[in-house]
């Protein structure tokens, strides 16, 4: 086996009035809804809705704290312990307080306050103090930003992402067959043409600019038998079966990621300049606990429900003298059989894929073809009604509907929306 590579160095993002950028987000928003894109997009009206007004998405607000513990987790140098990660992203999403310059993408508060340009902030979860050069910021949390905070919500959610991440430190030990060579990071690599910078706040406002895909990819990874690099991507679900891996078979987004990690590795000299491969990584939102006892005392035995594992199970039968039940049950010998077979996978399923070359070039011609449209000052916006889920949920459905029934969308708009970051 060759040697192992060094843990790659993030390359430093030019600045983004230096080169046009063109987000993964931004390209699937524009492929999902024109006239979402156009009211989401940070390269057009930039909005989002406002927290104090409408709260969040829980399942998204979820998931981003499910991403941060295991990019602590995963990082080369800080191998953080996973718990300890959600908790800390936890307790500043809930409590807020004084949080570094790179924090503040995570947090909800859009008016942060600056307090130092550089100082100590104590770690939550750890209680341990770290000196920054970096500025600090107060931030708020969503106790105080959220227009009516359901603490028992909130504080079920802290308890499964703990759970979660329990599970996950005993999973991956087992599971990890391949090394991180590059951490969750973003990326900005050239699509080989130049537009005119149309953005008003520009310095290069009407001059002639590279435009740049750019996106943020959980991991790159090389497989510890093969030595194929590949990308990492998880996602944090309700429910994981066939059907939501059939979707991912060409997901695109991901594709993205493979393509434009071999263009950063060409153009920044790095090791992983062919992707062959990216693991699907399904966290489902559950965690091993004991049955969950019905009226009469025997366990449940609804399999989307439950969380139980074959050995909690066994242990419940025999410690409430269900043995007899048990032996006479054909479901519950079934339910059993299931949880034996299913073992880790009724937690966490991976699923590798691989992509060849000619489908990460022709990836790169669709992202190029798709940023020109993109820019073109004459594209048009237009709504994409659907009754699928991104559509019935979002996040500007009222004023959508306003503006295709005549109704006053733009005081929708100003009283319930706020400029998002830049990015």
């Amino acid at each position: 086996m060759a040697a192992e590579p060094e843990i790659v160095t993030k390359p430093e993002l030019p600045g983004k009035y230096d080169i046009i950028p063109i987000h993964a987000s931004d390209i699937a928003a524009f492929k999902r809804c024109r006239r979402y894109w156009d009211w989401s997009s940070p390269t057009r009206t930039n909005l989002r809705r406002k927290v104090h007004i409408y709260g969040i998405n829980f399942p998204l607000w979820f998931g981003s704290g499910i991403h941060y513990a295991l990019e602590m987790y995963y990082d080369p140098i800080l191998q953080r312990d996973p718990v300890e990660a959600f908790i800390t992203w936890f307790t500043y999403q809930w409590e807020g307080g004084v949080v570094t310059e790179d924090w503040l993408e995570r947090t909800y508060d859009i008016n942060p306050v600056k307090i130092a340009d550089n100082g100590v902030s104590i770690d939550v979860a750890t209680m341990t103090a770290i000196e920054y050069s970096q500025p600090l910021y107060r931030i708020q949390g969503l106790r105080d930003l959220h227009p009516d905070p359901d603490e028992e919500e909130f504080f079920t959610h802290k308890e499964l992402g703990i759970g979660m991440m329990n599970f996950y430190k005993e999973y991956a030990p087992k599971h990890d067959s391949f090394r991180v060579i590059a951490s969750e990071s973003s990326f900005s690599v050239p699509l080989g043409f130049e537009e005119i910078d149309r953005r008003e706040e520009s310095p290069n406002y009407g001059k002639r600019i590279e435009v740049h895909a750019r996106g943020k990819r959980d991991a790159v990874i090389q497989d510890l038998e093969t030595e194929q690099f590949g990308i990492f991507d998880h996602k944090s679900k309700t429910k994981i079966d066939d059907a939501y891996f059939a979707s991912l078979e060409k997901d695109e987004q991901v594709t993205n990621y493979m393509w434009a990690s071999q263009v950063e590795a060409e153009v920044y000299g790095l090791p992983y300049t062919t992707i062959s491969y990216v693991i699907h990584q399904a966290l489902r939102k559950a965690y091993p606990k004991p049955p969950t006892p019905l009226s009469n005392s025997t366990p449940s035995l609804n399999r989307s429900e439950e969380s139980t594992t074959a050995e909690m199970f066994e242990k419940y039968v025999r410690d409430n003298g269900l043995v007899p039940w048990f032996e006479g049950t054909p479901k519950a010998q079934a339910y059993y059989n299931y949880l034996v077979e299913k073992g880790d996978e009724q937690f966490i399923v991976r699923n590798r894929v691989y992509r060849n070359t000619a489908e990460l070039h022709n990836q790169g011609e669709h992202i190029k073809a798709v940023a020109r449209e993109m820019l073109d000052p004459n594209v048009a916006v237009y709504p994409h009604p659907t009754g699928d889920y991104l559509c019935i949920n979002c996040g500007f459905r009222a004023p959508c509907i306003a503006k295709d029934d005549g109704s006053d969308y733009e005081y929708i708009i100003k009283d319930g929306y706020e400029l998002n970051r830049d990015r």
